[in-house]
């Protein structure tokens, strides 16, 4: 239930709120949700694309890297000594 939520309101929060502060949510969900920045990322590009202002996608690349990012430091939790 957490993890939908978080999700729902990380994707609503790029239509209606400042960029930092979606950017934030998708960070904080990526903890539970490894695509989540990615797919925010798809859909800030999507809303806000502009062809004359930029030659990369940057929030979907920047998504894509904190997927990664948190891909990896799950990884590395999971296979940590200490289990539940």
């Amino acid at each position: 239930m957490m993890r939908g939520l978080l999700t729902l309101l990380t994707l609503v929060s790029v239509v209606f709120f400042p960029w930092p502060l979606a950017a934030l949510l998708a960070i904080l969900s990526a903890s539970l949700e490894p695509l989540v920045p990615l797919a925010a990322g798809l859909l800030a590009d999507t809303l806000y694309y502009a062809p004359q202002a930029q030659a990369f996608p940057v929030f979907t690349l920047y998504g894509l890297l904190c997927t990664i990012i948190a891909f990896f430091v799950r990884s590395r939790f999971r296979t940590s000594i200490m289990r539940e």
